[in-house]
């Protein structure tokens, strides 16, 4: 290496950004050019005379993994050189740095299954997930509660690293649980369910007899479920092991797949109508955020240097803020967002069983080859990444391992003081997991920052119970091991409204408190607490907007990497505290959800009588007007006995026909209405711009 031969005191300063990436088949340092599209620009905004250049001498000894076939061809780092003022230094005289950016690609790491063995997977998480927010709702375990459960003399309600064990109310909670469960699984399809077991007859109200029917099912079935995960909760509490993991049975999946057939138009519309009223809990939020009065996010979160009190004697002291109050989020906006997962993944398996049916035909095969192919990229290019991490613990490693490999690799080197880790997506929990669970403290000491965007922790934070056989508590809102980060460490999460992985909001569960008064004089927040800021909404980059999101997070990030601590972008001290904010919350989110419910109605209502049949009859005459010139054709270039027209009359022709002229007429009227509707959106969209510029 370059450096090996300088002496100690001449080793240039290095800072090291490792890019871990999301879910998704990509080539190597695809995510690391969109970091550095957002990343060079905040930093040469920060010191014009930057250099920025890609160099390969500084990796000689490095190794990438076995199972990265392309490896050698990627031993390179991006390195930047800039400055940064001296605070301390009267001259100002300036300091300088040197950044090396690399992607830690796990990609190679990951075996490839199948559609449906995803699917599976991706079930029984999910399931999972669905049934155990009922219980987090009725009997959450807010910050507050986490921090009464540290204090207590009681070693079973808090260990670090360790969930709180099984209480006596929670197994009135699985059983509340269970039965609203099967209620909202099943009761939107009670019509479905008298029809098909030929039940109206008994009863002469036939939706009457359908929910008495459900709900006397649903408050049987409950009893075993909730007593059958009471129990393992508190098996797998003690002892550390389980022989089967809880879940729901297979059998409901069947149920849904069957009411999707035999209703396809009702089980659609109701996902559509529980996605408008998703849509609605945004918005209201969005409405409403100004007026929030928790800072950051939803929940108890501290802020970047904590919130302010004024103390008795006069003296504003800083302390970290604790919850006291149980209506910390507006819970039907994540719960709404999984009953929507819950009830597309039966559309999901429906249409990979009909899909592989096309292929198998001959008239239809080129369709289902391309259909497959769909399905191939979103079942098996995104969602192998996801449930082979989750819930194959040998892949876990190994994808583990790829990112620990790279940290250990550069603390090691004399030159590297400080390492900055940025995770987007899949790789939070890659990242999560290496860093305060499996790396050895004495490889902690140079983790500077940890930035997480777009992450898909709150999802393994719901689904942890699942994830492993051999019980282990994988996603722990505390760490079980010791700490050893640099003294300045701070973790960033990056959350925003229309990004469905992040589930609409941060990361509050992994909020905690080492210290907490009046066990301890004063607060201190865990090592493994991150501070969550929301950042701009973006429809069409809802889950990618982070990478060019240059005010939030590029731009403090580089002031942070150059020397600055505390970048004055993260930072929002702004809390809110509004007597009437969750009458607000309520209040306007019922109103939208009755406007969007409304609308999602009207609009199937419209479309089924015949109100929009003017659109209904220009597809028609489309339709026509392709059949006719599908038949001018026909008569035109059909073989005939006798002297026939040139090409050029036969094309000429067939242009000047009156199907043809209709066709294009129709084309034509078409693409205007298309371009006004798109003049419309624009304008719209240009009002809104100018109304939040300015705007957090």
């Amino acid at each position: 290496m370059a450096n090996k031969s300088l002496p100690a005191k001449d080793i240039l300063e290095t800072d090291v950004i490792l890019i871990v990436k999301g879910a998704g088949e990509q080539a190597e340092d695809v995510h690391l050019n969109q970091f550095i599209r957002g990343f060079w620009p905040s930093v040469k905004s920060l010191d014009n005379r930057a250099t920025i250049a890609q160099v390969t001498d500084e990796l000689e000894d490095y190794r990438p993994s076995p199972h990265n076939e392309e490896g050698n061809t990627h031993k390179h780092l991006t390195e930047i050189h800039a400055k940064l003022p001296d605070p301390d230094d009267k001259n100002q005289r300036y300091l300088k740095k040197r950044i090396w950016v690399k992607e830690s690609y796990w990609e190679p790491e990951v075996l490839p299954s199948s559609a449906l063995g995803n699917l599976s997977k991706e079930w029984r998480m999910s399931s999972f997930v669905f049934a155990n927010m009922f219980r987090e709702i009725i009997f959450t375990r807010n910050t507050k509660t986490l921090r009464d459960l540290r204090q207590s003399e009681d070693p079973d309600q808090f260990r670090p690293g360790y969930a709180p064990g099984t209480r006596p109310r929670d197994y009135v909670g699985n059983y509340i649980s269970y039965l609203i469960l099967f209620l909202l699984v099943f009761l939107p399809f009670a019509p479905t369910f008298g029809s098909l077991l030929f039940l109206p007859t008994l009863i002469s109200v036939p939706w009457l007899n359908g929910i008495l029917l459900l709900s006397t099912v649903a408050a049987i079935w409950a009893i075993a479920p909730a007593i059958e995960i009471s129990r393992m909760m508190y098996i797998r509490y003690k002892e550390n092991t389980l022989g089967s993991l809880p879940g729901l049975p297979n059998w409901i999946l069947f149920a849904l797949i069957v009411m999707l057939i035999i209703d396809p138009l009702g089980y659609i519309r109701f996902v559509l109508v529980l996605l408008a009223l998703q849509i609605a809990l945004i918005l209201s939020r969005r409405i409403l955020w100004n007026y929030r009065i928790y800072a950051n996010s939803d929940m108890d979160v501290a802020e970047y240097y904590s919130y302010e009190e004024q103390t008795m004697n006069g003296i504003t002291k800083r302390i970290g803020k604790v919850d006291a109050n149980w209506f910390t989020r507006f819970f039907l906006s994540p719960w709404l967002y999984r009953y929507f997962i819950f009830l597309t993944l039966p559309i999901a398996f429906v249409a990979t069983i009909l899909v592989r049916f096309l292929k198998w035909t001959r008239i239809l095969g080129g369709l289902g080859e391309a259909l497959d192919n769909l399905l191939q990229t979103a079942l098996v290019g995104f969602m192998d990444d996801v449930v082979n991490f989750a819930m194959d613990p040998a892949q876990s490693h190994r994808v583990r391992s790829a990112v620990k490999q790279d940290i250990i690799y550069f603390h090691n080197r004399p030159d590297v003081k400080r390492i900055h880790v940025v995770a987007h997506s899949q790789g939070t929990p890659i990242t999560y997991e290496t860093l305060f669970q499996f790396l050895e403290e004495e490889y902690q000491e140079k983790i500077y920052t940890y930035v997480t965007i777009g992450s898909v922790l709150n999802y393994y934070y719901q689904a942890r119970g699942i994830l492993d056989e051999v019980y282990y508590e994988r996603f722990p809102v505390s760490s079980a091991k010791k700490q050893n980060f640099h003294p300045e460490f701070k973790w960033m999460n990056f959350w925003n409204f229309t990004d469905p992985i992040t589930e609409f909001y941060g990361l509050d569960e992994y909020t905690w408190f080492e210290q907490a008064p009046p066990k301890d004089q004063e607060y201190k927040r865990g090592r493994t607490s991150p501070t969550n800021i929301r950042s701009h909404s973006s429809l069409s980059k809802n889950h990618g907007e982070y990478w060019g999101n240059i005010g939030q997070i590029n731009l403090p990030l580089a002031k942070r990497v150059l020397g600055d601590p505390r970048p004055e972008e993260w930072n929002p001290e702004t809390v809110v505290g509004k007597v009437w904010h969750h009458i607000g919350v309520l209040g306007l989110s019922a109103l939208l959800l009755l406007m969007f419910a409304g609308l999602s109605f009207g609009v199937y209502w419209l479309a089924t009588s015949g109100y929009l049949k003017f659109l209904s009859d220009f597809f028609t005459a489309i339709q026509s007007s392709v059949q006719g010139v599908f038949n001018n054709y026909n008569a035109l270039f059909s073989p005939k006995a006798g002297e026939e027209p040139s090409l050029v009359q036969k094309i000429a022709t067939l242009a000047a026909g009156g199907p043809m002229k209709n066709l294009w007429q129709q084309i034509w009227i078409g693409s205007v209405a298309i371009l006004a509707v798109w003049v419309v959106l624009d304008w719209l969209g240009q009002i809104s711009r100018a109304l939040n510029v300015g705007r957090k």
